[in-house]
């Protein structure tokens, strides 16, 4: 017979399950990760005994008061608000199922079980052990093709990676946070082996050489070092770390090729001059034509935007007039994407929401919490990170997860 102890003890597994086959997919496979995430819906909003989850109808007002759901939610009606200017409805109808998690996410969390910190822990622990084996998968492969993917990266490649080198580089720096985490829950009975593995995994973003995961890494190694200075009353640890972050980039150069390769290849494109050749050739300078062309849009858009709906047409439009025959891309700046696609609007709320993210993870002491926001922060200043599925679902499943604290604790999170 289904009790009510049996559905809550069944739906606590089938979450554990449809949380790691979301972890899973942020990593190696997006349908994984679309069934992971549809799963966690169900799981929060529906019940067999009840039809509606009981959990759920008794916390969902209290919970769409707390800053964070608010946040993620405001992200999401940014873009449902343009409807109104949207011509290109397919690409429209995209976005919104790409940005679901950020609406769907947040409102179902209040029917989803409660982790114990042991089983929080092990969520956290396990995703950091997870990235460090495909990270080590990745180096031994960088070793047995040395040659052929240092000549990959002089010609402006990257590390071969599963999927999206950036994404896969943000994911490890985001990792090695979580492994600290999972060092304070002491998970699997583990507390300093968590030092060993968050040192792998950022040790070897030196070797993957993206630049924007070293430095969300590097920022949000700062902020971790800064606030345990702050708690501890000691200021000398946090200099050192300081002192380490500065070193360790020249002792890379030295000792890693990959990322000696990449600082080349970088200054090489630098000091490159033929602007005519490389507007989309080189990585950086497609990057900058792409924020220039999103920032022309919303100078000509500044209230409203020129529609979320319509950034696609809008930039391949301005692509075609200043770069004819040159494939066009979307601004790789989620800020400039906000004011071009929805104006003034659109970036005071993407801005404002990273402010409270901030503001949350300062009022709760909070380091990791912090530290990951951090993360995510840099990476949207130099990427769409929020207009992809992976960067959305783990910008929303990650933070919520960080965000509320296990069972057994109170406000001490760090």
């Amino acid at each position: 017979m289904l009790t009510r102890h049996r559905v809550e003890h069944y739906r606590l597994y089938l979450y554990l399950l449809m949380l790691a086959s979301a972890l899973f997919g942020l990593v190696i496979s997006p349908p994984v990760l679309s069934v992971g995430l549809i799963g966690i819906v169900v799981l929060g909003l529906l019940d067999p005994l009840a039809g509606i989850n009981p959990a759920w109808r008794a916390g969902i007002a209290r919970h769409l008061g707390s800053p964070v759901p608010l946040a993620l939610i405001a992200l999401y009606l940014l873009l449902l608000f343009g409807w109104w200017q949207t011509e290109d409805w397919p690409y429209y109808f995209e976005r919104l199922r790409i940005k679901v998690p950020l609406l769907s996410l947040p409102i179902v969390w209040p029917g989803l079980p409660k982790l114990s910190d042991r089983l929080e822990g092990a969520v956290f622990g396990g995703f950091g052990l997870f990235v460090g084996l495909v990270l080590g998968g990745v180096i031994i492969n960088y070793g047995l093709h040395f040659e052929e993917i240092n000549n990959l990266i002089r010609m402006g490649q990257s590390v071969p990676v599963p999927r999206n080198h950036i994404r896969f580089s943000l994911l490890v720096a985001i990792a090695a946070l979580l492994a600290v985490r999972a060092r304070g829950l002491r998970a699997f009975g583990w507390r300093n082996t968590w030092w060993y593995v968050a040192g792998f995994l950022f040790l070897g973003l030196h070797l993957l050489a993206v630049r924007s995961g070293l430095v969300g890494a590097y920022a949000g190694a700062l902020v971790l070092g800064l606030a345990s200075a702050w708690r501890r009353g000691r200021w000398l640890p946090a200099a050192a770390v300081i002192g380490g972050l500065c070193v360790l980039p020249v002792v890379a150069y030295i000792a890693v090729p990959s990322f000696q390769t990449k600082l080349d290849y970088v200054r090489y494109e630098l000091f490159h001059r033929n602007a005519a050749d490389d507007e989309l050739e080189y990585s950086d300078e497609g990057r900058l034509t792409s924020i220039r062309v999103g920032w022309s849009i919303f100078r000509d858009h500044p209230v409203v935007g020129v529609g979320p709906g319509n950034m696609l047409a809008a930039t391949d439009r301005r692509y075609a007039e200043i770069l004819p025959g040159k494939k066009g891309k979307r601004p790789h700046n989620q800020f400039v994407s906000a004011l071009a696609g929805s104006g003034v609007i659109g970036g005071v709320v993407t801005i404002g929401v990273f402010i409270v993210l901030f503001l949350v993870g300062l009022r709760r002491r909070d380091a990791v919490f912090l530290a990951v926001v951090t993360v995510f922060f840099l990476s949207c200043l130099v990427e769409n990170t929020l207009e992809n599925t992976v960067g959305v679902s783990a910008f929303s499943l990650l933070l919520l997860l960080i965000w509320e604290p296990g069972v057994e604790r109170k406000k001490k999170v760090f």
